[in-house]
């Protein structure tokens, strides 16, 4: 059965690609075998750049065109993604995201008996669980359930296709869906996770797509029991961090030598950072090609 990465990447002013290419080396940097796809727009041309990188094992349109171009939430392409992967078993990756020495053979292992999976729980940059309160204050308003949609397991199969199906509409008319489910609180714009809690919490499949990751962080301000609950999203301009040639990541005095870190704030991605991935996926594609 044919598996791979998806990540949706359209290429605004703020290049959501480079970001995409990072994550996508990031896993190769783990398994040089696994295989990532990239989708995005019409309008998209991958540069010179990145095709002579060869990170992406297939690049995909969007069928259904750009449907978050109006908005500029381009996470409400998500609900297109089944109609886009070529791969049996799929995980879809928000583009902010890295993998830091993931064993890729036990992360597919872990999903193996679902059809549809999101993550339960997160890990902050100290290794605690990520309290919920404030992350997910729409679904706990209204008893939704609280899973992280940045990372979606789903097979190719009915239930998928299901809650996929499901989503095409909630995802075209989100300001309607907000109106009628969220009388007396509402969000304050697109937010794909909520849509995602609400369409699984509405197909009463919340037990069955529950999966605990240990490995997931998400490097959340709000969700890690800081000093100021109104410090910045930019996380990066307060705590000091370090990214290490075998991939580990430091913040303050926290090290992650292995897991999936979704990092949100873009500032974290530095020209350095890249650098370090790419001449790890160079120095590990050529040595692939050599042993060939």
């Amino acid at each position: 059965m044919s598996r791979g990465f998806v990540i949706i990447g359209i290429d605004t002013d703020a290049d959501c690609i480079k970001y995409a290419a990072s994550l996508a080396m990031s896993i190769k940097n783990c398994d040089t075998d696994s295989q990532v796809c990239l989708i995005t727009d019409e309008n998209f041309k991958l540069s010179k750049k990145y095709i002579d990188l060869d990170c992406f094992d297939y690049t995909v349109e969007l069928p259904f065109g750009n449907t978050g171009h109006k908005d500029g939430f381009h996470g409400s392409n998500f609900w297109q993604v089944m109609h886009c992967t070529p791969f049996e078993e799929t995980i879809y990756l928000d583009y902010d995201m890295l993998f830091v020495n993931i064993d890729i053979d036990l992360l597919w292992q872990q999903f193996s008996d679902y059809e549809v999976a999101m993550p339960v729980i997160s890990r902050t940059y100290r290794n605690d669980i990520a309290t919920k309160t404030r992350r997910f204050e729409i679904e706990n308003t209204y008893q939704l359930p609280t899973f992280y949609s940045q990372i979606f397991y789903f097979k190719n199969d009915k239930f998928a296709s299901d809650w996929f199906k499901m989503a095409d509409p909630y995802y075209h008319n989100w300001r309607s869906v907000y109106d009628v489910f969220f009388k007396d609180k509402k969000p304050e714009s697109f937010n794909k996770n909520i849509i995602n809690n609400l369409i699984t919490h509405s197909m009463d499949e919340t037990e069955n797509v529950s999966i605990v990751l240990n490995n997931f962080y998400d490097i959340d301000v709000w969700s890690s029991n800081l000093w100021n609950e109104d410090v910045s999203e930019e996380w990066t301009g307060l705590l000091n961090n370090w990214y290490k040639d075998n991939g580990e990541i430091i913040i303050e005095n926290s090290l992650i030598s292995s897991g999936i870190v979704h990092y949100r704030d873009e500032k974290f991605l530095t020209k350095e950072i890249e650098d370090v991935i790419t001449s790890t996926f160079k120095t590990n594609k050529q040595r692939q090609e050599t042993q060939s």
